[in-house]
């Protein structure tokens, strides 16, 4: 008798502390598209400021230029949304928070159409695939970058009992005339949605154009230029939802935007160095030096 009680004391004591190893495991992960009140729905305000500054000055090189850059517009200045339109942005599964997962781009280019209607997914131009060239009789192969950069992808940024909240960035274009095979291209654009566990309704909504100097190729007739556009934002807000947030668990701002930016270039997770601090390492270990050039024009007299 005391030998089955043991054995019976024992098995419910195992299965009290997996119970409770579950439960923390659940308690650290959400699924947010469970939380989501398919009854809301959610007034999105659009901005688009003129372009501000051509590299190049291609808006104004003909009045044909002109008239496809220079009176772009929101399609729609404000849409109502269901909130169900909002999952495009959650995981399928339960998620941890600093966890990234990719988004449908298909699903999320209905959002973009309220600047233009020719939003895509689809980027014009792929520079993707390898390329090799001889040096000296030496084969060189340039990697480029091509496919992998486009799409979106989302992170869960921080949690909270009350609260969610996802960071996003989103790779995608608008095609402005076919004929005249013109394109406005963002450099990206990158998004923020808090959701009100609570209640399932969306407390916050932003998706945007990052205002830094030439943040928009665009192209026409065969000719390309390098453009700078303030603001062009989506923008939602619950006014009845005010109270603070304090975040549980939370990464910064600035790893989940790391963590976004390498889902897209496998190349940033790479250890870099100053070309100098390169050197010196590469002939104290006896190693061949991998160059990654990004942007601008390679020194080699810095070598």
């Amino acid at each position: 008798m005391n030998r089955n009680w043991l054995i019976s004391s024992t098995l419910v004591v195992s299965l009290l502390l997996l119970s409770l190893s579950l439960q923390s495991c659940t308690a650290n992960k959400i699924n947010l598209r469970k939380t989501l009140d398919t009854k809301e729905t959610l007034q999105v305000q659009a901005y688009w400021d003129p372009i501000a500054d051509a590299s190049l000055g291609m808006p104004d090189q003909s009045p044909k230029h002109a008239a496809l850059f220079r009176n772009l517009s929101p399609a729609h200045a404000s849409r109502e949304y269901e909130i169900d339109a909002f999952k495009v942005f959650f995981s399928k599964g339960s998620v941890p928070v600093g966890h990234v997962w990719k988004l449908d781009i298909n699903a999320v280019i209905p959002f973009l159409q309220q600047f233009h209607p020719g939003a895509t997914g689809e980027m014009h131009i792929n520079p993707g695939g390898d390329a090799a060239i001889e040096i000296l009789g030496q084969r060189i192969v340039l990697i480029k970058v091509g496919l992998e950069s486009e799409g979106a992808f989302a992170c869960l940024r921080a949690l909270s009992p009350a609260y969610a909240e996802i960071v996003f960035r989103i790779h995608a274009e608008f095609q402005l005339d076919k004929e005249a095979r013109a394109y406005f291209t963002p450099a990206q654009f990158t998004g923020r949605l808090i959701l009100n566990r609570n209640n399932g309704s969306i407390r916050e909504f932003s998706l945007y154009l990052p205002s830094r100097n030439t943040n928009v190729d665009i192209n026409a007739f065969g000719s390309a230029d390098m453009v700078f556009v303030p603001r062009m934002e989506l923008i939602a807000q619950n006014t009845h939802d005010e109270r603070n947030i304090v975040w549980e668990t939370a990464i910064t701002d600035n790893e989940a935007k790391d963590l976004l930016e390498a889902s897209f270039y496998k190349f940033s997770a790479i250890e870099r160095h100053p070309i100098k601090e390169a050197i010196a390492q590469a002939q104290a270990e006896n190693r061949p030096i991998h160059v990654v050039l990004t942007w601008g024009v390679f020194d080699d007299e810095s070598c």
